[in-house]
Parts: C-alpha cells; sequence; structure tokens
C-alpha cells in the first residue's frame, strides 16, 4: 500500500505545484484514506505494476471518475464538495466516501480506462485547422473538448480574428 500511498501524495505534489489546490487536497485526503472506500479502492490496493503517473496514473484514474461523477450531474452530493464550493478535509471525503460506496460500478470501470493528458499541447494543431475552415467557409467556428483539460482546449476562431 505504500506504492499506492506515494503516488497520490506525488500526484498531490505535482498538483499543488501546478496550482490546483483542490486536487492537491482531494489527493492527499485519498492517499490516507486508501483503507476505505469499499471496492473502488480495494481494486486500487490490488493493482498490479506500477500505479504512479510513469506507470498506470491511478490517481489521475480516480480523479477523472470522480470528476466525471460531478460533470454528469450522477453525484450532486459530490458536486456539492468539488469547487467552486471550499470545504474541509471531513466534508470533502464525506463526499467522496458516498460516491465510492453508491457509484463503485461506475468507478471501476472507470479506473480500467488511462486518463488522457497533454489536451492543451494536443491543441496546437488544432489552432490553424481552425483558422483554416474559417477562412475556407467563411462560417464562425466552435470547437470544445470536455475532459480533463477543464476546457483548457477551447479554440474559437471568429472570422474578425481573420
Amino acid at each position: 500500500m505504500t506504492r499506492l500511498a506515494e503516488a497520490f501524495r506525488g500526484q498531490a505534489q505535482s498538483c499543488a505545484h501546478l496550482g490546483s489546490p483542490f486536487m492537491d487536497q482531494l489527493m492527499q485526503l485519498l492517499a490516507g484514506k486508501l483503507d476505505h472506500g469499499g471496492p473502488v479502492m480495494e481494486r486500487l490496493r490490488a493493482w498490479p505494476g506500477d500505479v504512479s503517473s510513469r506507470g498506470a496514473s491511478l490517481p489521475l484514474r480516480l480523479a477523472g471518475g470522480l470528476h466525471a461523477l460531478v460533470l454528469t450531474g450522477k453525484a450532486p452530493e459530490l458536486a456539492a464538495v468539488y469547487p467552486p464550493n471550499e470545504v474541509d478535509d471531513d466534508m470533502l471525503w464525506q463526499g467522496v466516501s458516498d460516491a465510492l460506496a453508491t457509484h463503485s460500478a461506475f468507478l471501476l470501470d472507470w479506473l480500467e480506462r488511462p486518463p488522457q493528458t497533454n489536451e492543451v499541447r494536443r491543441s496546437v494543431v488544432l489552432i490553424p485547422a481552425a483558422r483554416l475552415v474559417a477562412q475556407r467557409f467563411g462560417l464562425p467556428l466552435s470547437l470544445s473538448e470536455l475532459g480533463a483539460s477543464a476546457g483548457l482546449s477551447r479554440v474559437r476562431e471568429r472570422r474578425a480574428l481573420l
């Protein structure tokens, strides 16, 4: 379990360094609660191989699944403890713990998918493509990618920008 706790703490450090205090809080909290959480945490504890960001990225997989529950509206109690709300560790754990119990099948399925990262960097090719399409057809173009980038991959091209 030490390797799993280290993976969550390492992800927390990365999140703190990148200016994401909520994710830092969530990852630190999860690192200390690995003995709780029913089948989801059991699956994480049993995961073979490297669970860190250099391997299976289990902290990001779980964070992505929890965020998906919030974004889809499947877990309003969890959404109530997610930003923009600011909550203490006890309130956050209550929301996460309830989601782990109530939505374990969803989260177990989510854990099987590797996280998608670097969406912002991939957007570099979308910007010139959007400009070309807008020039050619003379229409406004709006492309939004939903996911881990939290809207950072949003590309908007308007005729006025050409």
